[in-house]
């Protein structure tokens, strides 16, 4: 992997402005001086972030992909000691067509069409660090996942080979793209994959890391545009909680959860319906539906308030009682090459779903709120299908506890909020943060109803401080 010099290295850790200045960031997306200065990329061409933690450093390892394609093939990689700044630190294997030409070469790739590496993910064994990635090309089931070790998550990375593959033209079967490792509770190893073609699975893996035994479909299956999976386990609430994406990544991306009491399933959402249980007529019906594209109508409105696009393929970070949804997104007023990566805190509801916080994260506290401002707030109602157009948000007016609209919304200890919409009754949490676009001070509110329905609500006024 390329190195950072030493001497931006110290800027980081001694001037983190002056490095912050040269990372891109989501608010950057359409800035052209980008393309052609990866240094500057920053959160921006990152796609399929996968986020993991070593120490102090934040980490996030990418899809080759980006504006123009004027990247080097070999999985994107990042780091940050904020979660906010990230700076773009080249790529995980040096020469990619000589470290994983067995990969390449099952998958059919040809590197002069600057055909890479997709979707890696990374977990620590031991004293080692494995990384999982996917060989394939767009539509094809001809694909295969390779994997990676390496002491550090600087690398060097030494490829191992293939844990598993498919074959083309096979598209009621497992295609073997975007794995997501992953340690139980018992020390078992595991690796959720899959994509539209035949579901999303769980397999088995050995001391080495390899596949073992039979893989279980545990969400999807032909019609059902499921991919991007991610597992984690939860002890307080003694769930497994799979996270997938549905749709396309180029309009209706839109992240969904179910959970299970065991890793093989049934994963069930909050209406108890399997992960499994779905055929293209129904897809909106099934899984809680995080967030989807949504637009925020801010007055003037300016940048990205025009509308967020196709949000997906996440990772996510356990940190204590937080968690972090690391996805991509696109913009509704930018080609869809433009893309960018989002880092969002995530609480959970008093029933055990994660909530998604309405801004992306910019170093605020994580704390519930001690009071509700009152005036202009935007809704947004995430609903249950796969959105093409963003969610447009409707003003609401908050006094006394009550809106304009009739509904209601009630402050209660800790920072959670008893919501109405339309009569229905929310659960939610109530934090100040900062505005990703606007930059100032908002009041955010997310809720989940009891059948699932997730809704957001984003204070219109700034504030130059936190209440």
């Amino acid at each position: 992997m390329k190195r950072v010099t030493a001497m931006l290295l110290a800027m980081m850790l001694g001037a983190g402005s002056a490095v912050a200045d040269t990372c891109g960031t989501f608010r950057d997306l359409g800035n052209d001086a980008l393309i052609s200065d990866p240094a500057s990329w920053g959160a921006v061409n990152a796609h399929d972030p996968a986020l993991i933690r070593d120490g102090d450093k934040w980490y996030v390892f990418s899809t080759d992909a980006s504006i123009g394609d004027v990247h080097r093939c070999g999985l994107q990689v990042r780091f940050s000691e904020d979660l906010i700044h990230w700076q773009y630190d080249g790529t995980a294997f040096e020469d990619y067509t000589a470290a994983c030409e067995t990969e390449i070469q099952a998958a059919g790739l040809d590197p002069s069409k600057h055909q890479g590496l997709w979707a890696p993910d990374l977990i620590k064994v031991g004293d080692q660090w494995r990384m999982y990635y996917s060989a394939s090309t767009f539509g094809s089931t001809r694909s295969a996942i390779g994997l990676a070790v390496a002491e550090r998550p600087e690398g060097p990375w030494e490829d191992q080979g293939i844990v598993i593959r498919s074959d083309a033209n096979a598209v009621s079967k497992p295609n073997a793209i975007d794995p997501c490792p992953f340690a139980a509770p018992d020390g078992k190893q595991y690796l959720t994959w899959g994509s539209f073609f035949g579901g999303i699975y769980l397999t088995e893996l050995d001391e080495s890391g390899f596949a073992t035994g039979e893989p279980v479909r545990i969400a999807g299956f032909r019609g059902c545009r499921a991919e991007g999976s991610y597992l984690i386990y939860l002890p307080q609430t003694e769930y497994y909680y799979l996270f997938v994406s549905y749709g396309s990544l180029s309009d209706d991306y839109n992240i969904r959860v179910g959970r299970s009491r065991t890793i093989e399933g049934p994963y069930l959402d909050a209406n108890d319906r399997q992960m499994t249980d779905l055929v293209a007529a129904n897809e909106s019906r099934i899984g809680v539906k995080l967030m989807g594209g949504y637009q925020l109508q801010h007055d003037p409105g300016s940048g990205f308030s025009k509308g967020i696009k196709a949000p997906g393929h996440c990772s996510v970070a356990v940190d204590g009682e937080w968690m972090w949804l690391c996805h991509h997104a696109r913009t509704q007023t930018l080609p869809t090459y433009w893309f960018g990566m989002q880092i969002r805190p995530m609480v959970l509801s008093e029933d055990g779903w994660p909530m998604v916080m309405p801004m992306s994260y910019q170093g605020e506290p994580l704390e519930g709120a001690a009071s509700l401002p009152e005036g202009g707030y935007n809704l947004i109602e995430h609903g249950t299908d796969s959105n093409k157009e963003p969610v447009r948000s409707r003003r609401v007016t908050l006094k006394d506890g009550k809106m304009d609209t009739g509904d209601t919304c009630a402050l209660k200890e800790g920072g959670r909020v008893e919501l109405t919409v339309e009569g229905e009754k929310y659960s939610g949490f109530a934090m100040w943060q900062r505005d990703d676009e606007r930059n100032g001070w908002v009041m955010s509110i997310t809720a989940i109803s009891r059948d699932g329905r997730c809704v957001w609500l984003s204070e219109e006024t700034l504030h130059n401080e936190r209440e």
